[in-house]
Order: C-alpha cells, then sequence, then structure tokens
C-alpha cells in the first residue's frame, strides 16, 4: 500500500530511536563539525593538519571540515577552516590548497593561495601540486598568471592589501591601526 502525503508527514511520536546515515563524510570529520555546532570551537591544530594518508590537503581534517562546511551551508565553520589554512600556507601546499578553496567556494582563501602562488610563482612551478593544478585544474593556473601580472603593478606602486589577512600580513589590523611586527 501506499502511504497519504498526510501519512508521510505526520510527527513519529513514538520512542523508537531513528538511525541516520551520513555516508559522504568520515566519522572523525562529522565528530569535529557536530562538536563545533554544539561547542562553538574547533578541534586542535594537531589534529587539524593531521592526514590520513598522503600530505594532500585534500586529506587533512581542515580540508575535510572545509567541505562539509561548504556542503552543509556552515558559514562560521567555513570562515575558520579558511582562517587555519590560510595560516598553515607553503609552497608545496599553496596549488592543492587553491584548488580546495576554489572547489568549495571559499573566496579568501582562494585570494591568499593566488596572492602567495604569484610572490613565490618559481618554486611553486616546481611542485606536484602545481602538476595537479594542471591536469586538474588549468583555469587555476591562468588565475595565478592574471595575479602575478596584477601583483607586479600592485607591488610597483606600494599597494597594500584590502583583505584581513593582508593587513594582518602587512602587519596592520582590522581596526586600522599599525602594529609592529613580532621578531
Amino acid at each position: 500500500e501506499h502511504e497519504s502525503d498526510e501519512e508521510k508527514n505526520e510527527v513519529d511520536t513514538s520512542n523508537e530511536i531513528k538511525e541516520i546515515v551520513i555516508d559522504d563524510m568520515e566519522p572523525k570529520v562529522f565528530q569535529a563539525g557536530f562538536l563545533f555546532m554544539y561547542r562553538d570551537n574547533l578541534v586542535g591544530d594537531d589534529e587539524l593538519s593531521a592526514s590520513s594518508s598522503d600530505c594532500s590537503i585534500f586529506d587533512t581534517l581542515a580540508g575535510k571540515l572545509l567541505a562539509a562546511a561548504d556542503r552543509y551551508e556552515l558559514p562560521r565553520l567555513r570562515l575558520l577552516c579558511e582562517s587555519y589554512l590560510c595560516k598553515h600556507i607553503s609552497v608545496n601546499s599553496v596549488a592543492t590548497t587553491l584548488a580546495l578553496a576554489d572547489r568549495h567556494h571559499a573566496m579568501e582563501l582562494k585570494s591568499v593561495c593566488l596572492k602567495f602562488a604569484a610572490e613565490n610563482l618559481s618554486a611553486v612551478i616546481r611542485t606536484d601540486g602545481f602538476d595537479y593544478l594542471k591536469d586538474n585544474c588549468p583555469a587555476l593556473q591562468s588565475e595565478i598568471l592574471r595575479t602575478v601580472a596584477g601583483c607586479e603593478e600592485e607591488c610597483s606602486s606600494g599597494g597594500k592589501s584590502q583583505s584581513v589577512w593582508g593587513q594582518l600580513s602587512d602587519g596592520g589590523d582590522t581596526s586600522g591601526r599599525r602594529v609592529r611586527p613580532r621578531v
């Protein structure tokens, strides 16, 4: 027999425990996201950087949480993951981090990656991550080149970055005051 729409929409008042299956997320990612939603804090940096197999940013808990934040529309979690990933960009990770940011609509992280890649292009093009971009995301390579062209103009005119990350990395803070960088 087919249930009517009314029967489908009725609230189940039984005390039966229902199982919800989430098969597109590893248990540790779900646990970290769940704890974030209820406690409003992330797991420690050592857990965020841990990877399950190889050293790809896609395999880190931070990368997987960013993907989950995008999929389940959790903007604050996305922002915290972006912030963490921005602080841990390196020559070896920037290309794959750029691909991750592009895939999961992390615009601030993408902007930071583009600027970092442009400023370190000669080293970045020799990485496996850059080869990954060549094979999987050629449009992002073009964006890096456009950023290089734009960065040369900005850098020669002495312009400062207007993004929050740019202000912090320039030795400023977001309230407009200048602070002396730590030595």
